[in-house]
């Protein structure tokens, strides 16, 4: 199997974060973590795993903070145990070429994309569910970081993984391959708008009606048309860096938008009806926006958020950041400005019935609720991985918004034998 994964021992780390400083090419040096080499295809570890061979796979902006080793050692996070060898890609789509004799849900030739984590408790076979993986909330295994004897091998970065049947989903046939790498980041953005009120998933938004989503990729454009399905009376605004990213946030569904270098709290006091109150540099505001949504998650943008919440509203942090940030958070006691979290996705309820975000994803978009044209920009062939990671980085002068890895599916029809007891 050729699969492109993270060797992170710590001298390779600190060794790349120091030469990155000088140059952009030690990211991708042979003294980096990163690799992409061609292994020994593992066999099926257990009788309930399942061999994947990829056809496309997105390339996330959490792949890039970790190519890029972008990353603090003193964040939480990195406190936990991890694998010293990360296999990369998690937004892939591909076919079932090889089962395990106790898997009954998937046939070989099966279309499937990978959700939930690859070491939560089902995927470990565990008889007693924590109470996240109870409750489908897999992201939130309280046992992914324990020791295990077996690990999922290779991501979406290669022509091949091995995985624990029970993180698959069949991907329906009316779907195309590249709606099919979307739905992980479809799940990530639905899951982030049923944060408001998690318990009341068909009418999450209440009395919140005017929605700020505070930075645009694809998460944010996928999120602005979540909260569109959830909530179609919701005014929501977009700030986005560049111009044509905000007309894409129109085309999303928002109604209206503003660009990072404008003046935001004058924007915000224009679109709400807020008063700015200010002392030299130091602004605050006084009503703002229901609901913010930090798709970005840097301290520039929370800091922003807090104070353009109205008092007793709600920030969601949905952006990945590992790092430490200086914030002021005298907004949540000062305003009883709600401050939650979103990662990954989760199990709710959807017309009475109970779905992951990554099924309700994959219906809405078989519905219309989510229209993915235009947001696939970029492909390239995997061993043109420096391009695409340059072009995945640098939206200014590309206009990326999903950059994807055309990978192999010749091999995809040969199939295998279900795996001898």
């Amino acid at each position: 199997m050729k699969t492109m994964y993270l060797d992170v021992t710590v001298p390779r780390v600190v060794l790349t974060r120091i030469l990155g400083r000088i140059s952009r090419d030690a990211y991708f040096a042979p003294t980096s973590p990163l690799h992409l080499d061609e292994l020994p295809d593992p066999e099926l570890p257990g009788h309930d795993w399942v061999r994947v061979r990829n056809r496309l796979c997105g390339i996330c902006g959490s792949d890039l903070h970790q190519i890029f080793v972008d990353a603090s050692l003193d964040v939480a996070p990195t406190a936990l145990p991890s694998h010293q060898r990360i296999y990369l890609g998690h937004e892939m789509v591909g076919d079932v070429v090889e089962i395990g004799n106790a898997v009954r849900d998937f046939e070989i030739g099966d279309r499937v994309v990978r959700w939930g984590r690859a070491d939560d408790c089902r995927a470990r076979s565990r008889d007693e569910l924590c109470p996240a993986c109870a409750r489908g909330h897999r992201v939130l295994c309280e046992f992914a970081s324990e020791p295990r004897a077996h690990h999922p091998i290779g991501g979406g970065f290669g022509d091949s993984y091995i995985t624990p049947a029970s993180t698959l989903l069949h991907v329906p046939d009316d779907l195309t391959d590249e709606q099919a790498t979307l739905v992980e980041p479809a799940a990530v953005a639905i899951h982030a708008a049923t944060r408001l009120d998690p318990k009341g998933f068909e009418k999450p938004f209440g009395s919140e009606k005017r929605v700020l989503v505070l930075g645009v990729g694809v998460i944010g454009y996928l999120l602005i048309q979540a909260i569109r399905a959830l909530e179609p009376d919701c005014e929501i605004t977009a700030l986005a860096q560049f111009d044509w990213q905000a007309e894409l946030a129109i085309k999303s569904g928002a109604h209206h938008t503003f660009l990072a270098r404008d003046d935001g709290f004058a924007q915000v006091a224009r679109l709400t009806g807020a008063k700015v109150y200010a002392r030299g540099d130091n602004r605050m505001l006084m009503g703002g926006f229901d609901a913010v949504f930090d798709v970005v998650g840097i301290a520039s943008t929370l800091n922003n958020a807090l104070r353009w919440t109205r008092a007793g509203g709600t920030v969601v942090l949905v952006g990945v950041n590992l790092h430490r940030m200086k914030l002021d958070v005298t907004p949540v006691w000062y305003q009883e400005v709600n401050l939650i979290g979103a990662v990954g996705h989760d199990v709710v309820t959807w017309n009475g019935e109970a779905l992951s975000t990554f099924e309700l994803a994959m219906k809405w978009m078989q519905s219309g609720k989510l229209n993915c044209d235009g947001l696939v920009t970029h492909r390239f062939a995997l061993s043109e991985y420096r391009q695409a990671f340059k072009v995945a980085t640098d939206k200014k002068m590309y206009r990326s918004v999903k950059v994807i890895f055309k990978l192999d599916a010749d091999r995809c029809a040969r199939g295998r034998t279900r795996m001898e007891k």
